[in-house]
């Protein structure tokens, strides 16, 4: 295939990722700033301008109060503008202060008592944390959750795992005294608690045991490229045991007499423990006869099985050979369980889900200032729009769900102190609750430059990373 060839297909794929980003984005800045526009309008703030992006607009309108409703070139955030602000950002323009009368003046927002400013700043990030919460209740009552016990199969020796005392057959119930849904939920607690020791209570033949570990770290390669440091306690639960489901007709594993129920022990000398240690030894060997050594009804059985020879195609176009049996896994649907929650139920999963996010994200950064976590894994505007190219891709269940983890993860990141976002302007008004007056307006100018030097320097740097991430993957060095 010629180089020209593919330039549509990637054309194509590039599109749908910006048309996704851009679909996540502005869901999740139209909520937040209409979370400032809600507050606002109830305390009788006078709004100028409710933007949707930066820059040259593309279209407006204007409401009954005089609100300029506006769509800009630059879909990269948004603002509400309201009529004393010297900008977007809501610095406080003395000038227009001065030159309104007193009833203009009553409806400004710098001219309203503190608590109420207070509210609509804190209005934007509480609505983000509405819609993830939104979200999560709405998946967890209509389309419900799939969960698999957090059953211990394996245990990697030498690791956390092994030195806690943990062994096959131990089904984990709770980590840190509170329970967890399944397998996903003790992964993804694990993961994000690299070096911080977690108390673990498990449920073993009928006796509940407590054990203590604290997962090390471990470098993995993540979906969008390059590498990334998580917690590794070295446990984990065989989903697909190497276990025959099915065996489909004219196969080389109907040739050989592999049955419905056999479970491949080993295959040419090599110990086979789930279902995808069988799937590569059979990929990668074509043509080969592979002695299957296997358990039926209790008898030790050993068979010859030569895998078809299949042509597939990589990513660039190249053909390749690959071995195939013609067999699937055996699923223990016993250890899965569907729930469709009730509206209360869902809405504390829920909320449960979006604190889960908050202390995660948390923890990350904690754990930069430690030295526990590099800062290079920051992703910036390159790695989300990736991210939700891929989430597109899989549904409009993954779509939605990435819109409520952003959402969480932009919440969050404005309440951080930092002048120029919302959590430095109340900030300051807690300062100015404290001193019984507002800071001077030379000391507001100078938080607001350096809080967007700040905000600056931090999109600089997470999109360097991304395109040091991209350079990686092109070279094959990531």
């Amino acid at each position: 295939m010629s180089m020209l060839a593919l330039i549509p297909s990637a054309f194509g794929s590039l599109l749908w990722t910006i048309m996704a980003f851009l679909f996540v984005l502005t869901i999740v800045v139209f909520i937040h700033e209409m979370g400032h526009f809600l507050v606002a309008r109830w305390c009788g703030v006078k709004i100028s301008a409710f933007s949707i992006g930066f820059g040259k607009e593309i279209v407006h309108r204007y409401d009954k109060h005089c609100t300029r409703w506006r769509i800009a070139w630059m879909p990269l955030g948004g603002y509400v503008k309201f009529a004393d602000d010297q900008n977007g950002a809501s610095m406080p323009s003395r000038e227009a202060l001065e030159a309104m009368s007193e009833e203009q003046r009553a409806g400004s927002f710098h001219g309203k008592p503190l608590w109420q400013r207070a509210a609509v700043v804190a209005a934007g990030p509480i609505a983000n944390f509405i819609l993830a919460i939104a979200i999560y209740a709405g998946i967890f009552a209509i389309v419900g959750r799939i969960t698999h016990i957090a059953r211990v199969d394996m245990v990697t020796p030498g690791s956390p795992a092994a030195k806690a005392g943990f062994k096959p057959g131990d089904i984990v119930t709770k980590i840190n005294g509170s329970p967890i849904s399944g397998i996903t939920e003790l992964h993804r607690i694990e993961q994000f608690n690299g070096g911080h020791k977690l108390s673990f209570t498990v449920d073993r033949g009928g006796q509940e045991i407590k054990l203590t570990a604290t997962p090390a770290m471990k470098r993995v390669a993540v979906s969008v490229g390059g590498t990334a440091k998580i917690g590794f306690l070295g446990i984990s639960t065989i989903l697909l045991a190497p276990r025959v489901g099915s065996v489909q007709p004219n196969s080389a594993a109907a040739a050989a007499g592999l049955q419905k129920g056999d479970l491949i022990k080993v295959i040419s000398g090599k110990k086979i423990k789930t279902f995808d240690d069988l799937r590569k030894i059979v990929q990668a060997s074509p043509g080969k006869p592979l002695t299957v050594q296997i358990a039926r009804k209790g008898q030790e059985l050993a068979l010859v099985v030569t895998p078809k020879i299949m042509k597939v195609k990589d990513k660039s176009g190249k053909t390749h050979d690959v071995g195939l049996f013609g067999i699937s896994a055996f699923r223990d649907m016993s250890a899965w369980t569907f729930h469709r929650y009730g509206p209360l139920s869902a809405l504390w999963l829920g909320t449960r889900e979006t604190y889960s996010i908050v202390t995660r994200t948390l923890s990350y950064v904690g754990d930069i200032f430690t030295g526990k976590q590099s800062a290079k894994q920051l992703g910036g505007p390159i790695m989300i729009a990736e991210v939700s190219g891929q989430a597109a891709s899989q549904g409009l269940e993954q779509l939605i769900q990435l819109i409520a983890y952003l959402s969480v993860s932009i919440g969050l990141i404005n309440l951080f102190p930092i002048p120029l976002l919302d959590g430095g302007h109340l900030l300051f008004y807690g300062i100015e609750a404290v001193m019984g007056r507002p800071l001077g307006e030379k000391a507001q100018e100078i938080g607001f430059r350096i809080g967007l030097a700040l905000v600056l320097m931090l999109m600089i740097f997470s999109t360097w990373n991304d395109i040091v991430r991209k350079i990686s993957q092109f070279t094959g060095n990531g």
